[in-house]
């Protein structure tokens, strides 16, 4: 039971750590890439168009985005 609710509490951590990760350490561009592809599930290609740059732009700001929370998250000995 203990183990179960450990969990929990990590998994809150967590989101609770990502979500400042994500306010204060990305750029404009990587939020909103973020927001398009999670929030609003539009895929890269529909995310380059509407943003006007290419599928590649799209993936590697996404990229780039996700490992800094991994790594941010992972400092903290917390998975994502």
């Amino acid at each position: 039971m203990d183990s179960q609710v450990e969990r929990r509490e990590r998994r809150r951590y967590a989101s609770l750590l990502a979500k400042n990760i994500i306010e204060n350490e990305l750029s404009a561009r990587q939020k909103q890439i973020l927001v398009l592809y999670y929030k609003e599930q539009k895929t890269m290609p529909e995310i380059a168009q509407v943003l006007g740059v290419s599928v590649s732009s799209v993936s590697h700001t996404h990229r780039r985005a996700f490992d800094t929370i991994r790594s941010r998250l992972c400092a903290c000995n917390l998975k994502f």
